[in-house]
């Protein structure tokens, strides 16, 4: 697939949006205090056991929320006779989410970092190939190399350390890694344990609150796994994005690079990017049957309200004007699945749909919403109709939703 990644400036926000044939695709901001994927010596200052819980402080005063029960293998840094975290613990933690709303920021012990091709992460033991590409050939020759090089260098690298603690990691071989070349696989893993053992070494040797380890911008990320299966087509109106992309994608085949400098039609003009985000910001959608969805974000729930508007049908038949209802809840469904997208929204989803008489209708709207939740990259579930007659509808958490991230500019 060819997909257009448009990246500019609007007010104060950095966008960038993927297009295709079909129209925009999704939208992102480019959210400059995010810690998701930074690595940090942080201090333990508060344990509840009600809650099975530790708040970790790991810099400017940030603490984070660490769950004891879903972080059993934790990485203590300090000298321990026994595995239970306590107040003033030295513990290596990754920022797994950013604060919510409410919420601080969530921290794990489980620390990996990634490539195009190899995660290299202390929750895997060996070497571990995605579901995806089992069966292809350079994953199979990459994880046979791999595991041998991981023993041998796990045991030499904890004798070098000499520290309190064994360290280990294991690897994961992406599904991209199908159609490498074997070598640059191999050449990427020895590059991420090489790079995976400098921040343990900097770790057991490093202060409280220091950051061993920031994440690539969220764009890397997402162009390294798109130009994977696709052609890309990147174009940016900002010199700095031009130069960081060309430094990160410059030898990949499947991107091409252009910085925009038509001052007479700004690029958010070009391809209504203005537009489309005024749209994914406003409580109404129109829909093009004339119908038009209401969508409320609440701090429990996203709350979906289907109206038929200026769809009104003049047909006699129950049967025609069941059909038209029918017609306007499935465009209605397609559009707030692509709504969903646009502004990131997760959570729990409730969508009251105009009513229809039979079950025959309410199913088939079911399967389509099921057919279009499936095509989405983050987790879509639809669940069921409830008695009342509305549909349930969970996202998997993305982090900020767009109403979040962006700056008015007022």
């Amino acid at each position: 697939m060819t997909i257009k990644y448009i990246i500019t400036q609007i007010n104060d926000n950095i966008i960038y949006s993927k297009y295709n044939n079909d129209g925009c695709l999704s939208l992102n901001v480019v959210d400059k205090g995010s810690l998701v994927g930074n690595i940090y010596i942080g201090r333990v200052e508060n344990v509840v056991k009600n809650i099975s819980s530790a708040f970790v402080e790991i810099e400017n005063k940030i603490k984070c929320y660490y769950q004891l029960e879903n972080n059993k293998n934790n990485i203590f840094l300090n000298t321990k006779n026994n595995k239970a975290v306590n107040i003033g613990d030295k513990l290596l933690v990754q920022v797994s989410n950013d604060a919510h709303k409410t919420k601080p920021p969530t921290a794990t012990s489980k620390i990996d970092i990634s490539g195009q091709y190899i995660v290299v992460s202390s929750d895997v033991k060996g070497v571990s190939i995605s579901n995806k590409c089992k069966k292809a050939s350079v994953c199979i020759e990459a994880s046979s190399v791999l595991k041998d090089y991981i023993k041998e260098h796990l045991t030499a690298f904890n004798d070098k350390l000499q520290a309190s603690g064994t360290f280990s990691y294991g690897i994961i071989i992406r599904s991209s890694a199908a159609n490498a070349d074997i070598n640059t696989v191999l050449n990427e893993a020895y590059s991420l344990i090489d790079q995976y053992e400098h921040i343990i070494q900097n770790a057991v040797f490093g202060t409280f609150y220091t950051k061993l380890y920031e994440k690539e911008p969220p764009m890397v990320s997402e162009l390294r796994h798109l130009s994977a299966d696709n052609t890309i087509e990147v174009i940016t109106d900002i010199p700095y994005y031009y130069d960081l992309l060309n430094t990160h994608f410059k030898d990949n085949s499947n991107m091409s690079l252009r910085l925009y400098e038509d001052e007479l039609l700004p690029l958010y003009k070009l391809y209504s990017v203005e537009k489309t985000l005024s749209e994914a910001l406003s409580r109404k959608v129109w829909l093009k049957c004339g119908g038009y969805i209401i969508i409320e974000q609440t701090e429990a729930m996203s709350v979906v309200d289907v109206n038929s508007g200026k769809n009104v049908t003049k047909a006699k038949k129950e049967a025609d004007k069941e059909n038209n209802i029918l017609k306007t809840n499935i465009e209605a469904g397609i559009e707030i699945i692509r709504q969903l997208r646009l502004r990131n929204i997760s959570g729990i989803i409730i969508i009251d749909f105009i009513n229809m008489a039979q079950q025959e209708s309410r199913d088939k709207l079911l399967s389509v919403l099921k057919e279009y939740a499936r095509l989405e990259s983050i987790q879509t579930n639809v669940v069921d109709i409830t008695p009342l007659g509305l549909v349930e509808m969970t996202r998997k958490n993305n982090g900020k939703t767009l109403k979040e991230l962006i700056k008015t500019g007022e």
